[in-house]
């Protein structure tokens, strides 16, 4: 194996790690490709692969746990719906007017933000919103997943955070936020087509695919099945540190 097939693999397991857990997918891989891509160009065939990656192993974990069951589909399918539209019409005006605020102070100060919000979220004596309508706690929660368009902040987390305030327990916030993620990593998948040329399957495709699968899926039965007795405070502690280091840095 190469060093690139190497580098791949790093690549693959980042993403797959860290696209579900609320510690931001995208200011990772912003900070590897930073590190270690000179070039700055983007493979979008290579990130298409990880996006449908990701996608899949959501999909199967969903479907394994039950929550592809009628009654769940049937319950959340409208909530989904409108928690999404929020972040597609944030994202089209993004793209209309080419914002680009991808840049590494950023990313540090998001992921320190971030993780203090996270904190504060998930604290016993922090006074829940009382919300009963579905659409209504969905759509809050989708309006807080715009947050994630400034890199480094998190998707995840932000779902997470809205449902923790809406007066959610770790688990079902997680999990919400997962279904959350099923339209919009679907949307990331697909948009990426238009820069796709041609197709060519090659070995770093393959481990794209492959390793990004299984990290995600691992990812997922541990995140979920520990969040309740771990809580979220690890990962606020990873968030700002990550934050300090990246602002010291660079």
């Amino acid at each position: 194996m190469t060093n690139e097939n190497f580098f791949y693999i790093f690549y693959s397991v980042i993403q797959g790690i860290t696209e579900f857990i609320p510690i931001s997918s995208s200011g990772h891989l912003n900070l590897i490709e930073f590190i270690f891509i000179s070039s700055g160009e983007r493979n979008f065939l290579y990130e298409t692969a990880a996006h449908f990656s990701s996608l899949l192993a959501l999909l199967l974990y969903l479907f394994k746990n039950e929550y592809f069951e009628f009654g769940n589909i049937k319950v959340n399918f409208f909530p989904i719906f409108f928690a999404t539209i929020p972040a597609v019409l944030v994202g089209f005006i993004m793209i209309s007017l080419k914002i680009n605020i991808i840049s590494l102070k950023i990313i540090g100060l998001t992921s320190i933000l971030g993780g203090l919000m996270l904190y504060f979220s998930d604290m016993k004596q922090f006074k829940r919103l009382k919300v009963k309508s579905r659409i209504l706690k969905f759509f809050l929660a989708g309006i807080f997943q715009c947050l994630a368009f400034i890199p480094g902040f998190s998707r995840s987390a932000s779902c997470i955070i809205a449902f923790r305030l809406l007066g959610e327990e770790r688990r079902v916030s997680s999990i919400f936020s997962l279904y959350l993620g099923i339209p919009i990593i679907a949307i990331s998948f697909l948009s990426n087509f238009k820069y796709l040329n041609h197709i060519v399957i090659d070995i770093n495709l393959i481990i794209i695919f492959l390793v990004t699968f299984i990290s995600s899926y691992v990812t997922l039965v541990l995140f979920i099945n520990f969040i309740n007795k771990i809580s979220f405070t690890p990962f606020v502690i990873y968030r700002i540190l990550l934050g300090l280091i990246i602002l010291s840095i660079f």
